[in-house]
């Protein structure tokens, strides 16, 4: 039996990394200043966030389409594949997992279970890299779906912005909105966690870096897995990790990654984003009925 992990460019999962585990990554499309590429092959983070202030009209991102996801589990399935798992960005925000889950109704040779993480970037990367592991450990498919369905609660991103002016430009925030948040001069942070997106507030830049720093600093140390994802900021990501080495000098560096253009097109240069997996032993079960009320 072969288990094999399909995802896409948004889990911004290190290059690196993915030459060790059964992952398979589909590129998204942008469409840069008129011209269509495939993320992270025929054009790099670096050049897209390079591009990005001056680019005209505003970039536009496609999601691979049913067909080529078919194609890329012909392809695994081919190479001796039973099942497939196909990991991708909460429905939430993006058509990606709805191309996936149409595929994976059409597809006939084998199982394709499509996944919706409920998260983005790295933090939904973090669930694809958990039932790589699983699969390449030599887990039944019942056990890979267990390690997914566990990761799944457990896996957070927490990001701030330098301007809220891509979050107007590509239609996530109302003119109405953005003059608010303009006149009252505050930066935006954007948290997720299973299906669910919620917004803190900064008053300045540097504030909200701070924020960030101050998370990293209480997440690295129990975390599963921790990375940081950035939209061309790597001296801002250097030092946090210098900062993190400082504190804890016996935890491995964290994973570090460009964010995909697909997200980058919304949040805008500058960007820093932390990623991690809560460890089993640090998560509260939440209690239900009376319990509530109970000590």
């Amino acid at each position: 039996m072969s288990i094999q992990i399909v995802t896409d460019t948004t889990s911004d999962i290190p290059a690196a990394l993915l030459k060790t585990l059964p992952i398979t990554v589909l590129p998204l499309y942008i469409t840069l200043n008129g011209k269509s590429y495939r993320d992270n092959i025929d054009l790099t983070r670096k050049e897209f966030y390079e591009a990005l202030p001056t680019a005209h009209p505003h970039p536009t991102t496609a999601a691979p389409s049913p067909a080529q996801y078919k194609q890329v589990y012909d392809q695994l399935v081919d190479q001796g594949a039973t099942t497939i798992f196909s990991i991708h960005i909460s429905k939430s925000l993006s058509a990606v997992y709805q191309s996936a889950e149409l595929a994976a109704k059409q597809y006939q040779r084998v199982p394709v279970i499509p996944i919706d993480s409920g998260n983005l970037t790295m933090a939904e990367g973090f669930i694809v890299i958990k039932a790589a592991q699983a699969a390449a450990e030599g887990k039944s498919v019942e056990e890979v779906q267990a390690v997914i369905d566990a990761s799944i609660p457990r896996a957070h991103a927490f990001a701030k912005l330098d301007t809220i002016d891509y979050l107007l430009r590509g239609g996530r925030m109302s003119a109405i909105q953005y003059n608010v948040v303009s006149i009252l001069g505050i930066k935006p942070i954007l948290k997720m966690n299973n299906h669910t997106s919620r917004m803190e507030i900064a008053r300045t830049k540097s504030k909200a870096y701070e924020k960030v720093v101050q998370v990293a600093m209480e997440k690295f140390p129990q975390a599963e897995l921790f990375g940081i994802t950035h939209a061309n900021v790597p001296d801002q990501v250097n030092t946090l990790i210098q900062k993190l080495n400082q504190a804890y000098p016996d935890k491995p560096e964290p994973l570090v990654s460009g964010v995909t253009p697909a997200l980058g097109s919304h949040v805008g240069p500058g960007a820093v984003c932390v990623n991690w997996i809560e460890s089993a032993s640090s998560v509260v079960p939440e209690k239900k009925g009376l319990s509530r009320w109970l000590p």
